[in-house]
């Protein structure tokens, strides 16, 4: 039987249904499944609380270090590594363990693969940290690639295209279709008569809060829009650095709504009763929230999206505007005013079937079997 391992400092809550079923789908084929995790225990994680355990997975303590303000992470787990085949790491240039296994791979007979964007794309891309990066993007022996988008880059950066698989990053919508199909009238009425909203004019945003998710910028934009439509409301569902900003708004304006972090059919509720998701700064896993949970996504042209904006069918399944707060303002407002965002969220449906964690998890393994099969 051949032995895969998958290196990660964490497993993000969105991620472990992803592992189980590539754990399931590569028994199939006689490969065998090791991940390895640690827990990451700084102010950002903590404010995301999106940490969970795997009970297969084996869980090593991340050893960290910081070097004036930047923290380096070694992982202890060579001794899991043994008789593997492959190993599949983050792509981070913090992570120690990726340099020496980049090197020692010869040595200890087995491909080492990289699993990522190919660069920072909340930095600039000339930026000293990417240009560390890139300096080590071709030391591998396979690359995951997150979308189409993250393989044109790696290819343009001189890495085989053959040896390229694209992932095609997903997350559990059919879950969440389900989730979404079950919320009853009764609980609809429900959450609303919690928040007190009495319209169809609601907004969400669902994420982390920091500095790249422009709070400012979205909390500016809901302002602008209670001006053209006095019924709406907005609601927020996450945490992290800047959750104290929404807390502010809302304790001064009884129809901004701060409901914390939520998951699963706790998060799907609030989806329901919104029209639109307002998101201008950076969007990555959360374009699939609005596809499976039909809630047209409104962001702005940025440099620091995650590669997954690539999903995004302007004027279809979602709008992307100047980076501009009255533009932006004015999409969101003809959206709901036009009652636009009906017929998005129906194309939003036909895209929650096609980024599907069923569709990650065969990419994700015929890239394996390719792999395996490399010489």
């Amino acid at each position: 039987m051949k032995k895969v391992v998958i290196i990660f400092r964490k497993i993000h809550q969105y991620r472990k249904d992803f592992y189980d079923l590539l754990k399931d789908s590569l028994l199939e084929d006689n490969v065998e499944l090791t991940l390895i995790y640690g827990k990451l225990d700084n102010a950002e994680s903590k404010g995301k609380n999106d940490q969970v355990d795997l009970e297969w997975g084996k869980f090593i303590k991340n050893s960290v270090f910081s070097i004036g303000n930047k923290e380096l992470i070694w992982q202890p787990c060579l001794k899991h590594l043994k008789g593997a085949d492959i190993v599949i790491v983050e792509q981070a240039n913090k992570l120690l363990i990726n340099y020496y296994l980049m090197f020692a791979r010869r040595w200890l007979h087995l491909k080492f693969c990289y699993w990522g964007h190919g660069r920072n794309r909340q930095m600039k891309e000339d930026s000293i940290y990417n240009k560390f990066k890139y300096l080590f993007i071709k030391n591998c022996d396979w690359w995951f690639a997150y979308t189409k988008e993250v393989k044109d880059f790696l290819t343009e950066m001189g890495f085989p295209k053959k040896k390229i698989t694209i992932v095609q990053n997903a997350i559990n919508t059919n879950v969440l279709r389900e989730q979404y199909e079950q919320i009853s009238q009764t609980e609809i009425e429900k959450v609303k008569d919690e928040l007190n909203i009495n319209t169809d004019f609601v907004g969400i945003y669902c994420g982390a809060m920091y500095a790249e998710k422009r709070i400012d910028f979205t909390l500016e934009a809901c302002y602008k829009i209670k001006k053209s439509i006095p019924e709406f409301n907005m609601i927020f569902i996450g945490s992290g650095e800047d959750l104290h900003k929404v807390e502010d708004a809302a304790t001064n304006h009884d129809w901004i709504h701060s409901v914390g972090s939520k998951f699963g059919k706790d998060r799907v509720k609030y989806f329901k009763i919104a029209a639109v998701q307002i998101m201008p700064g950076a969007v990555g896993l959360g374009i699939l929230d609005s596809f499976a949970m039909e809630t047209p996504l409104i962001t702005t042209v940025q440099d620091f999206h995650g590669p997954e904006i690539s999903y995004l069918e302007n004027g279809k399944n979602g709008v992307i505007t100047k980076n501009d707060i009255e533009e932006y303002t004015n999409a969101v407002v003809r959206l709901l005013i036009s009652k636009e965002y009906i017929k998005m969220s129906s194309y939003c449906q036909l895209c929650a079937e096609k980024y599907t964690i069923e569709h990650m998890v065969e990419n994700f393994k015929t890239g394996v079997l390719y792999c395996l099969d490399d010489y």
